[in-house]
């Protein structure tokens, strides 16, 4: 048994190798592509029962048989794989990106219609005309309420039936409510409407709450006849109160796990198109089931003396080697490894300087500076030979061959060219027009690891030429060969914009950006600087009075408004009289009103009683009295 062979035994026996016996179905478009190699491998039932299920399914869905099948394996690359993910992938960006656009423009439209709101809730004109509303019926108590939505529908339908005073009622009582239940509010009986704006927590309900209590007190107390536009404007304003609560919390938090969900589909999606490779060498000890895999070969080349691992990082981001520095032997599998022309061209530079290349694939992915093209063959059973025979009878299961002018052919597959070799500067490289002798299928049987160690034998051959002279043999380290990984091909970015552009997220980027700024100039300018707070007008106790005076005049206390003002009158009076002096004589004197007169009004005012009947003339004393009142103590200051 040669050393090969021996390795592929030892390797096979003392690996956690499952491909053969239980290979991870459904197959990947790579194993599928691997099939062929079934007819030629023996102890591999498992991958020969899984090919045949997928090519079954797959001629049943096409109308071929699975012979014909087998025959066209590249009808189904794997580079067709990329693009259907990069599709799908692209499609869910579009989503994130669409979903921020909505995530940005609901504040935006909110803000607006808040402005439009606070706007036509400023204060207007009162009408020249005051109508005299109808007696209220007794409002529902807000203590009473326990569902302030419930409160808010039934509130709608009184509105709707034209019962507009009602309504307002319940409008109120239901923010009351909802903003005690939360705790911006203790609900007291002893307390009145302007306490509980005062005392409201909630700074944008605060603004909403006063509405309400002021439209509710120029009707309830003012004798005011409510209108539909006014009705309407409550009904929002009560709608924003109530819903700024829990349920408004429970919508953001909707919208906060819709967007965590979206962002945890496109992060998966990513993770789909291709993440790390987790070969033998990584510590894994379950078993290695992907027949399109290079655990194999990696350990095949160790046990051969081989240093032996995965690259770690990007071909664009190979050291150019020096005329002394050593560098290693990089194995592309360009049906697995996607070369973007930035790492193309940085690999070409790379085998000028002295590096080692070895490309498995077809010729088509390979850097277009080789020149090399696919060719027919006929054959699928390969022979390396340099010379010699270095190894024979290895089977590809598809006939692969290449075309490379200025090239030396190191393997044929009958009479056409399945391997070459071509120096390029100080380095060299070795191109194979098929990718089958690097996967784990590929290798699998004895002839096949036997062909695949023969073609790193020749690239290590250019390695140990290009050494340095005087480098003694006991002393040399063993040839490092690494094996690129499926992002291994694209170029690293050089800054944050650039790894977001190659994402596929350079327009959303763009885009976030400028509704970044416009959400700025929306709500992040007004935190630029403090700016004094304008103190509102007091208008609380003139509002108080011409309400409470709309009051008695619905009630027609005439005679309560006339001995109250009397009342007052005498008390503000008599601050002013000297000493022993007479109140009626006083106000005489300085209204410049005959004695008569001014005695007359005084007794009127000042004997009448809350239980007199109406006699018709209480608002012209009231009038007429306020008159005197006030030029005697005008004159007085």
């Amino acid at each position: 048994m040669t050393t090969t062979q021996q390795n592929l035994a030892d390797a096979q026996r003392e690996g956690h190798y499952t491909f053969c016996t239980a290979p991870k179905v459904p197959l990947s478009p790579r194993a599928e592509e691997l099939c062929p190699l079934t007819k030629h491998l023996d102890g591999c039932e498992g991958f020969a029962a899984a090919c045949r299920g997928e090519l079954g399914a797959r001629a049943g869905r096409s109308g071929e048989t699975p012979d014909e099948m087998t025959k066209h394996p590249d009808r189904t690359s794997s580079h067709e794989l990329p693009g259907a993910v990069g599709t799908a992938a692209q499609g869910l960006v579009w989503m994130l990106v669409i979903g921020a656009v909505i995530a940005i423009a609901i504040p935006l439209v909110r803000a607006i219609l808040r402005a439009r709101r606070d706007k036509a809730l400023a204060d207007v004109p009162e009408p020249p005309s005051v109508a005299v509303a109808e007696i209220l019926a007794p409002p529902r108590q807000a203590e009473a309420i326990s569902d302030a939505e419930a409160a808010l529908r039934e509130a709608d339908d009184h509105a709707r039936r034209g019962d507009f005073t009602r309504a307002l009622g319940l409008y109120l009582a239901a923010s009351l409510a909802a903003l005690d239940r939360r705790g911006a509010i203790r609900l007291a009986r002893s307390r009145t409407n302007g306490e509980y704006v005062r005392s409201c927590a909630e700074n944008q309900s605060r603004t909403a709450l006063r509405e309400i209590v002021r439209e509710v007190d120029r009707v309830e107390f003012g004798h005011l006849a409510p209108t539909s536009e006014g009705v309407a404007r409550i009904a929002s304003n009560a709608n924003a109160v109530v819903r700024a609560g829990p349920s408004g919390a429970m919508r953001r938090g909707a919208a906060s796990i819709a967007t965590i969900a979206l962002s945890m589909l496109f992060a998966l999606a990513l993770l789909g198109c291709g993440g790390p490779h987790t070969g033998s060498d990584s510590g894994r000890t379950s078993g290695i089931d992907d027949p399109s895999g290079d655990e194999l070969a990696l350990d095949l080349l160790r046990r051969a003396g081989f240093d032996a691992a995965y690259l770690g990082s990007s071909l664009a981001a190979l050291p150019v080697p020096g005329p002394t520095d050593p560098s290693p032997i990089v194995v592309v599998d360009v049906v697995r490894v996607t070369l973007e022309e930035e790492s193309s061209a940085h690999l070409m530079r790379w085998v000028e300087a002295g590096g080692v290349l070895v490309l498995f694939g077809p010729p088509a992915f390979w850097p277009t500076e080789l020149g090399a093209s696919s060719d027919l063959a006929t054959s699928d059973q390969v022979n390396v030979v340099t010379g010699e025979i270095l190894a024979a009878g290895a089977h590809v299961g598809v006939p692969h061959a290449l075309s490379w002018p200025g090239s030396e052919a190191i393997a044929w597959a009958d009479k056409s060219v399945y391997a070459a070799h071509n120096t390029f500067g100080k380095g060299a490289v070795v191109g194979v027009a098929g990718h089958e002798l690097v996967t784990n299928v590929g290798v699998a049987s004895p002839d096949n690891a036997a062909a695949f160690a023969a073609l790193l034998e020749v690239a290590a051959g250019d390695r140990h030429s290009s050494a340095v002279a005087d480098e003694s043999a006991h002393a040399a380290p063993p040839v490092q060969i690494r094996f690129a990984q499926g992002l291994d091909g694209i170029a690293p970015p050089s800054n944050p914009f650039s790894a977001l552009v190659q994402a596929g997220l350079g327009r959303g980027a763009w885009h976030a950006l400028a509704a970044s700024v416009v959400l700025f100039l929306a709500f992040g300018i007004r935190q630029a600087r403090a700016r004094p707070a304008i103190p509102k007008p007091r208008r609380a106790f003139a509002e108080h009075v011409e309400a409470t005076g709309a009051f008695y005049g619905r009630a027609r206390a005439l005679g309560h408004a006339l001995a109250s003002y009397g009342r007052f009158a005498e008390m503000r009076l008599r601050e002013r009289v000297p000493r022993g002096g007479d109140p009626v004589q006083f106000l005489a004197a300085r209204a410049k009103v005959p004695a008569e007169e001014a005695a007359r009004v005084w007794k009127r005012a000042t004997e009448a009683s809350a239980e007199d009947p109406p006699r018709g003339d209480e608002l012209t004393t009231i009038r007429d009295l306020g008159a005197m009142l006030a030029k005697a103590l005008e004159t007085t200051r």
